[in-house]
């Protein structure tokens, strides 16, 4: 039997052949302040700033699928920690929470079924629980695919900046943010073999354009 790679479960998610090397430049072009990347990888500003959008991305859509799961009627109660995520501002911050985001990727790869399980979710919430489940679902799609692609583009940028000294402040924040993307990609292999059935059995389109597709954002009722 073959092994399945998160690159190969990427590619199903997303369906269409995206090269990796497109990732950056026009998203990049939007956050501003960020350097110029070069043909072997970005920068490591933009590495940063994507790789710290990704994975609070993941980090907020697993636990509301995890939540999902367990009790769609709960699902609002993950705002608190929704926005202690957005409210991280560099890799450092993120990766004290990494406990939570291990937490809930273990709560999604125990279920027997994980793609009826979010199905019946969905099919169960009211409104505003249908719309949480749908952008975490669509959100995670897209997270996997792109931490495919920096995954991929990690060990060039760090080794990029370990031979530069006026960068050398850098490698720390960027071997942390690498550390988040392989817990990732270790972790979300079967989260992401599971996303194809649920996205078609309720109807949501993979992004047309993932390299320059930001998140959804997550809209909690007040």
């Amino acid at each position: 039997m073959k092994t399945i790679t998160l690159a190969a479960v990427a590619a199903a998610l997303l369906v269409q052949p995206i090269a990796a090397e497109a990732q950056f430049g026009p998203l990049t072009r939007h956050v501003p302040g960020l350097g110029v990347g070069t043909a072997s990888g970005p920068s490591p500003d933009a590495f940063l700033a994507t790789s710290m959008m990704s994975t609070k991305n993941v980090m907020i859509a697993a636990a509301l699928l995890a939540m999902a799961v367990q009790d769609h009627t709960r699902l609002a109660g993950v705002k608190a920690y929704a926005d202690q995520v957005q409210n991280c501002s560099d890799p450092k911050a993120l990766d004290s929470m990494k406990g939570s985001l291990q937490s809930n990727i273990d709560a999604l790869n125990g279920r027997k079924d994980l793609a009826g399980d979010i199905t019946a979710a969905y099919n169960a919430g009211d409104g505003q629980e249908k719309k949480l489940i749908a952008v975490a679902v669509a959100n995670m799609a897209l997270g996997i695919w792109r931490d495919t692609q920096l995954a991929s583009q990690a060990p060039r940028v760090i080794s990029g900046v370990g031979s530069n000294p006026l960068m050398v402040g850098r490698l720390g924040q960027l071997k942390v943010a690498a550390g988040l993307l392989v817990l990732q990609s270790k972790g979300l292999i079967s989260v992401g073999t599971a996303l194809p059935k649920v996205m078609s059995a309720v109807k949501i389109a993979p992004p047309a354009m993932a390299e320059t597709t930001k998140p959804q954002d997550f809209q909690f009722s007040s």
